[in-house]
């Protein structure tokens, strides 16, 4: 038994050893080759580029991904609780039909997307990036989100309805205060994922000065490049990542309460 145990654990941190590897290898060739030639001039380069406007570009994709984040906790806060705790026809078939929506692939969807943003004049504008960003990050939040109010016990629902409150009340005054690590989470996942997109602006923006920083970072690259100019191009990857980077590790500790939210029923 001890030996099968063992073998069990030894399988399992080789099997992290081999993902961690498979992740932080490009990360640290990446760091490698920005220092490579040029060493630190590499990002001063970048940060003082002619065409490529660094802050401009955190500027923008902070915009994106924090407005984005914003409607997407807004809106599983309130899809969350209707789906965990107030009965309606349909219910059940609605929340499993936008669930299904979570298997459809944005590049699926591109050719309607664009054509559907243009005709309502949003094309080259930060809503017009915003709005598909919720629609395509909120499905898996609304699962996470409903989850964990499925988890909160009944009696609190019952006993604040008997004291007069309304169901929104419920979900401002009872729910939201026992959910800080879910709502977290849920910012956290919904911030990083739309920060790293880099489809969607590029589909819809057009102009270098609304570039976020996964577009703006094609400013640097040309055909023929030095060595020198590869540096700067990896000193901008580098760049890039770290804003996300700080604002996940910021939160860590929030994270893994906030995944296992709603995985125990009372």
């Amino acid at each position: 038994m001890k030996r099968k145990r063992f073998l069990a654990w030894a399988a399992m941190y080789a099997v992290l050893l081999i993902l961690g590897v498979a992740w932080t290898y490009p990360i640290v060739i990446a760091v490698k080759k920005s220092f490579a030639v040029g060493g630190m001039d590499n990002y001063s380069a970048v940060l003082n580029h002619a065409d490529f406007n660094y802050w401009s570009a955190i500027g923008n994709s902070f915009l994106l991904a924090g407005g984005s984040t914003v409607i997407i906790v807004v809106i599983t806060c309130l899809g969350g609780f209707a789906f965990s705790r107030m009965q309606f026809r349909g219910r059940e078939f609605l929340y499993r039909a936008l669930l299904a929506c979570m298997a459809v692939p944005v590049a699926a969807v591109v050719t309607p997307l664009f054509f559907s943003i243009n005709s309502l004049g949003l094309r080259d504008s930060y809503a017009g990036v915003i709005i598909p960003l919720v629609a395509f990050n909120v499905m898996m939040m609304l699962m996470l989100t409903k989850n964990h109010f499925d988890g909160i016990p009944q009696e609190l629902l019952e006993a604040a309805t008997l004291d007069g409150a309304r169901p929104f009340g419920i979900l401002v005054r009872v729910f939201l205060p026992l959910s800080g690590p879910l709502l977290a989470n849920v910012s956290v996942l919904s911030f990083v994922y739309c920060w790293n997109e880099y489809l969607l602006p590029n589909l819809l923006i057009s102009s270098p000065e609304k570039y976020p920083v996964t577009q703006a970072i094609a400013l640097l690259q040309f055909e023929r490049m030095s060595q020198e100019q590869i540096g700067q191009l990896y000193a901008g990857l580098i760049l890039m990542t770290i804003p996300s980077v700080l604002v996940y590790l910021f939160s860590q500790r929030y994270l893994q309460s906030g995944l296992t939210a709603g995985a125990v029923k009372s």
